[in-house]
């Protein structure tokens, strides 16, 4: 699975799950999102440690961001025309390391050589790559789960970006089939 669709998950993941959930099930959400040469392997490793209240009130913050963050209406096909750029190319934003912030998130991604050139042709900088492909992630996982949605811990989502998605069903389906795409080698 391309990096980029796990850093979005990964952020997703675990800042939902750390404000919907207690610490410790927003660590045990936040296993799940392993990297794929992990998955189906046994591990031995012991959990991370709990979030500090500083990490869990960053992840909270880094939620509400998200969750706030307005998508311009040509995000889902230019993001999907985006990733396939990124595929062609060969190029692939850092994977996770970890629970990062979104601002240590976008840090790595800057730091892709040759990356920079390539969002800037499809409009993008690497905080409207990171931010916009985590709202797009947490908007479509929070619109396709009431219980969740319904919580009083959920963050508000921007309605704008619940119309954007609810509008296009066929272009969120090509995103999300996008993100989980192998790289082209």
């Amino acid at each position: 699975m391309i990096a980029y669709s796990l850093i979005s998950r990964q952020i997703t993941g675990f800042v939902l799950a750390g404000m919907l959930l207690s610490p410790a099930a927003a660590l045990a959400q936040s296993g799940q999102m392993d990297m794929p040469a992990q998955q189906g392997q046994q591990s031995t490793a012991e959990p991370p440690p709990q979030p500090s209240a500083a990490e869990m009130a960053q992840m909270r913050k880094d939620v509400q961001t998200a969750a706030a963050w307005r998508l311009p209406p040509d995000f889902i096909p230019r993001m999907t025309s985006t990733l396939q750029a990124l595929r062609s190319s060969g190029l692939q934003p850092p994977p996770p390391a970890g629970q990062l912030s979104l601002d240590a998130t976008i840090q790595r991604v800057n730091g892709v050589p040759g990356l920079d050139p390539l969002l800037k042709a499809h409009g993008f900088t690497a905080r409207d790559f990171v931010i916009g492909l985590t709202c797009f992630g947490m908007t479509v996982a929070l619109t396709h789960n009431p219980q969740a949605q319904n919580s009083p811990q959920a963050p508000k989502l921007n309605p704008a970006n619940v119309a954007l998605i609810n509008s296009s069903p066929e272009g969120v389906q090509a995103l999300m089939q996008e993100m989980n795409a192998q790289p082209q080698q």
